[in-house]
């Protein structure tokens, strides 16, 4: 979008399975487990993935309580990946100041935790906070009771609060199991492949729900500082959505792959940036061809379309979402194209910007630098108002067609 008219109206997989999944989850199964008695006797496991997280699963043979997984008496269940490795990545869940914890290494780690029934316990993450990478891998679980002791000095200190192991003329339980009781099992790790989107909700929007949520988008691009916003909003931590020209497509394939690798999203501006606001089969003949281009260049086909100029119409609304895509027009427009300087493109998006915005910006189409400039500030102001950055996929709410390659 070079100028603007007044506008009318958005990994990887551990799996058991030998061959790749088509669908969204893989793995997942439990291996199960004799019994051996003691404190916190894990009855079976589980790992998996669903769409994006893996899922770590454990179960036991009597209530899983913050009690017997309390940090302080020595309580934990860990993920072991790779044990046999030197490198071995572990993965401890443990009950801390009366949260959940899940760290590796000692390292917290983004994690949800919940408990389907009492004797179960279940954990999702992210992959790469586990620092997991596509390919085949081994893994095993180890737990222990919080407080729970034995002579052979396994567990906790004899001070400790928790289960003791009753000696004397009974056998000595154990206070640590593993799963399996030797060896690991077999894994994979998959790679998430995102194919598409799915639009639901109003055909045209101009932002998002009012939450603490705002989209930085980019308009007129691929262009020659696209690699230099890619690179400066990943030193930031913050995704985007770019709106392409068709066809300034072609030849930038690689370089559109590592935009939705880094979690941007790419989204249709047209073929070749035509006033389209009026409708008609020219206008359903640009969508349908930089659809393509961009599909061809990625596997990726979007459902966001942003009308060049903003000039929009009933008519073309109807034809984006017969194509499977939402027209998308913004709340925030720092009016970059006309080069007012980075510090008036920062005041002008910080100070307009407010729950659920989309902000509009430009990485092509025109000198950018001003724009690039002003990015550091921009993400840094809204983020101490508390805004969290996301795509507009994200903040629409909209689900990825997804599938688990090899």
């Amino acid at each position: 979008m070079r100028r603007l008219l007044p506008a009318c109206l958005i990994a990887a997989v551990l799996a058991v399975p030998a061959a790749a999944s088509a669908s969204t989850s893989a793995g997942g199964s439990w291996h199960s487990a004799t019994p051996e008695g003691g404190a916190l006797d894990l009855s079976a496991v589980a790992l998996g993935q669903e769409e994006r997280e893996l899922v770590f699963r454990a179960k036991s043979r009597q209530p899983i309580t913050p009690a017997l997984l309390s940090a302080t008496g020595g309580g934990e269940i860990c993920l072991s990946i790779d044990p046999k490795a030197t490198a071995a990545r572990r993965l401890c869940l443990s009950r801390e100041s009366g949260r959940w914890q899940f760290k590796l290494s000692g390292r917290a780690i983004d994690a949800k935790v919940t408990q389907p029934r009492a004797t179960e316990v279940e954990v999702r993450f992210q992959p790469g906070d586990a620092a997991l990478r596509k390919g085949a891998v081994d893994w095993n679980v180890f737990a222990r009771a919080a407080g729970c002791v034995s002579v052979m000095g396994l567990g906790a200190p004899q001070g400790a609060a928790g289960p003791k192991v009753r000696l004397g003329a009974e056998p000595e339980l154990p206070c640590t199991h593993q799963l399996p009781r030797t060896g690991s099992y077999a894994g994979r790790v998959w790679q998430v492949k995102v194919s598409g989107c799915v639009a639901t909700g109003a055909a045209q929007v101009s932002r998002g729900p009012r939450g603490k949520r705002v989209a930085l988008t980019y308009d007129d691009g691929p262009a020659v500082l696209t690699p230099a916003f890619m690179s400066k909003l990943k030193s930031l931590g913050v995704p985007a959505t770019f709106f392409m020209v068709g066809q300034q497509v072609g030849g930038r394939a690689a370089l559109l792959r590592q935009m939705l690798a880094d979690g941007h999203m790419v989204a249709n501006h047209s073929w070749n940036h035509p006033m389209m606001g009026a409708g008609g089969p020219g206008a359903s003949s640009q969508l349908s061809r930089t659809n393509a281009a961009i599909r061809n260049a990625t596997g990726y086909t979007p459902c966001l379309f942003r009308p060049p100029y903003g000039s929009t119409g009933a008519d073309l609304v109807r034809r984006v979402r017969a194509q499977g895509m939402t027209s998308v027009l913004w709340s925030v427009d720092p009016l970059d194209w006309r080069q007012p300087g980075s510090g008036a493109i920062a005041s002008r998006i910080i100070s307009q910007a407010g729950p659920g915005a989309i902000i509009l910006s430009h990485d092509g189409g025109g000198p950018r630098g001003q724009t690039l400039a002003a990015l550091p500030s921009i993400v840094k102001a809204l983020k101490r108002k508390g805004y969290t950055f996301v795509t507009v996929n994200e903040l629409l709410g909209y689900r990825e067609k997804l599938s688990l390659v090899r």
